[in-house]
């Protein structure tokens, strides 16, 4: 090429850069993108015909710790897998110089490309390295089959050791799809971020204990084959159930463990101080762990396990618990079938007849290491009900009580804002879902949620939980993943109440009259929110007076049984 034409390309290339106005923004990633403001900088592509696979927008941001992006294209695909053909690739020329780095495009001196199906990146500084998705501290969202992902690379890295990644305050870009040579943006055509250090609203850490004792705490929790047992790993998860201190656990990688040994450890490290203290069932490598007594379970689901929770009198409905472990990996099929026969169980369960019939209303949550990294259609037909194989499964239908789609908890690090629930730096992978939460929010509210981190918790924090930093890391692969539920008012309480009974004055400050309306013998008690009875009373009369100005402020329950069995709740609220 000539010295004339070099220049006119160079001018050329300046009238096609685009370099926006930087912002720094808050970003969460964790597949949702609602934080994703349409002011922050943004290239969108010119209009094109391509087959497969067209890159559409690139938008970008970053905090202090940070560079984000969201990509966005015309069609679903796994960011780091092959299901839809694609070899999508990033290029940064990460000092702003066209003379150093690879010349993958005309404006572009390329330091990091990063290959994503592939899961390495070519580090093309002196010498050059290829280096993996942990030294970029590269994050991603989601890690099922979606047409937007939001990334995030770590700006402090030193990929090789040796050479610092961003070495400017501005950047270029290029997403490059290689498998139908789509580019954003096109020849001719530079995308300039500068970095804005305008400081962003700090993270809030997550409080890890309960707020209300009357919360139903529910843990997912990966054990990586059979970690609760291994002698090397067990005083690490003893610290951590000890500081989380839940009330139903599903645990999933049980394979060699048995339910009594689980029992063991709980009344062990959590005493409860009844009579049986913790329950425990197994079903392959799950055990489900209950403070609460299990009274029914089902094992015809594979690789899931529900069972019915007889709660306390206080809540006034059982619970349906299913803790899940689906296929890994590859098996999108299995997977698929799998959330299928949840999702017919679920329906069956609603209806009279077949293999379950719930109360109506009976509240029900669905957790575990769900293996969630190919098609998204598995986690829809969970969420939904949207059967696929319907000549075997049924022919679907919405699942929750009111018809309406169940809710999937978006529980976020307790320390950091990501959604990630598994990290193994040395498996290629990027920290990704894997464990999942969701449940029918017609009869349950999550009121708190979180992933519990050690490695990235202050000091401050580790000591005012007891914990010690490397906890989770030496525990499992698998962080534990919490939510406090609250059971609705409306199904748990008020639905149970009879009419042949009055309680006044409600709330209270110390006597309360009982007003029984009938001639009976009575057994009066007084529960709180944890089910425990504070107070008995026995009766024979069609009234009695009692005396609760003893008892904490707080909400009770008083139970009333009259001689045949029958029973009446009311709520009482004591100030």
């Amino acid at each position: 090429m000539s010295s004339v034409s070099k220049t006119l390309l160079f001018i050329l290339l300046l009238l096609n850069s685009i370099t926006v106005a930087s912002q720094s923004a808050a970003i969460t990633i964790d597949g949702l993108f609602d934080d994703w403001d349409s002011n922050l900088t943004t290239y969108i592509d010119t209009s094109e015909s391509v087959t497969g696979i067209d890159l559409l927008e690139l938008q970008v941001t970053n905090d202090e710790a940070f560079l984000y992006l969201k990509i966005k294209a015309n069609i679903e695909f796994d960011l780091t897998d092959n299901l839809i053909n694609q070899q999508v690739r990033l290029f940064i020329d990460t000092d702003n110089n066209t003379t150093t780095g690879y010349n993958i495009q005309e404006g572009y001196g390329s330091e990091i490309g990063i290959i994503f199906k592939d899961l390495y990146a070519h580090y093309n500084v002196t010498p050059y390295a290829q280096i993996d998705f942990a030294s970029l501290k590269l994050r991603a969202a989601p890690t099922v089959t979606s047409n937007e992902f939001e990334i995030a690379i770590g700006r402090h890295q030193i990929p090789d050791g040796l050479n610092p990644l961003f070495t400017a305050s501005t950047i270029k870009i290029l997403l490059k799809n290689d498998a139908n040579f789509d580019k954003l943006p096109n020849e001719g055509s530079t995308f300039s971020y500068t970095f804005d250090d305008t400081p962003v609203t700090p993270y809030s850490p997550i409080d890890i204990t309960k707020s209300n004792t009357e919360q139903i705490r529910l843990l997912a929790y990966n054990t990586l084959s059979d970690g609760l047992i291994d002698v090397d790993r067990v005083a690490h998860f003893e610290q951590i159930i000890k500081a989380l201190s839940p009330d139903i656990i599903g645990l999933t990688e049980c394979w060699d463990t048995t339910a009594a040994q689980i029992k063991a450890l709980f009344d062990s490290w959590l005493p409860l101080g009844t009579a049986n203290g913790w329950y425990t069932e197994k079903l392959g490598g799950l055990i489900t762990v209950s403070r609460w007594e299990i009274i029914e379970q089902w094992t015809s689901l594979t690789r899931q396990f529900p069972v019915l929770i007889d709660l306390p009198s206080s809540y006034a409905t059982d619970l349906l618990f299913t803790n899940s472990h689906l296929h890994c990996c590859d098996a999108d099929d299995s997977r698929q079938a799998e959330a299928d026969q949840y999702a017919a169980f679920i329906l069956d369960a609603k209806s009279p007849g077949g293999v379950i019939t719930l109360e109506e209303n009976t509240p029900f949550m669905y957790s575990g290491d769900l293996n969630l990294v190919g098609y998204a259609q598995q986690l829809i037909t969970l969420k939904t009900g949207d059967i696929q194989d319907t000549a075997t499964y049924g022919a679907g239908g919405p699942l929750d009580w009111d018809d309406t789609d169940l809710k999937e908890e978006n529980c976020l690090q307790a320390d950091l804002r990501m959604g990630y629930t598994w990290r193994s730096d040395d498996q290629g992978f990027p920290p990704g879902k894997l464990d999942y939460i969701i449940f029918s929010d017609y009869t349950l509210t999550a009121e708190k949620s979180f992933v519990l981190q050690t490695e990235v918790m202050p000091s401050d924090r580790l000591t005012e939980y007891n914990l010690n930093e490397f906890n989770t890391i030496n525990a499992s692969d698998h962080f534990p993943v919490i939510t406090d539920f609250s059971i609705h008012d409306n199904l748990n309480i008020e639905q149970f109440q009879l009419t042949d009974s009055t309680i006044y004055p409600n709330p209270t400050t110390g006597v309360i009259t009982i007003d029984l309306k009938a001639l009976n013998t009575y057994q009066i008690q007084v529960l709180n929110t944890l089910g425990h009875v504070v107070l008995t009373k026995h009766i024979a009369a069609t009234s009695t007076e009692l005396n609760v100005a003893p008892l904490p402020s707080g909400l009770y329950i008083i139970s009333i049984k009259n001689s045949e069995g029958h029973q009446v709740i009311h709520k009482l609220i004591k100030h």
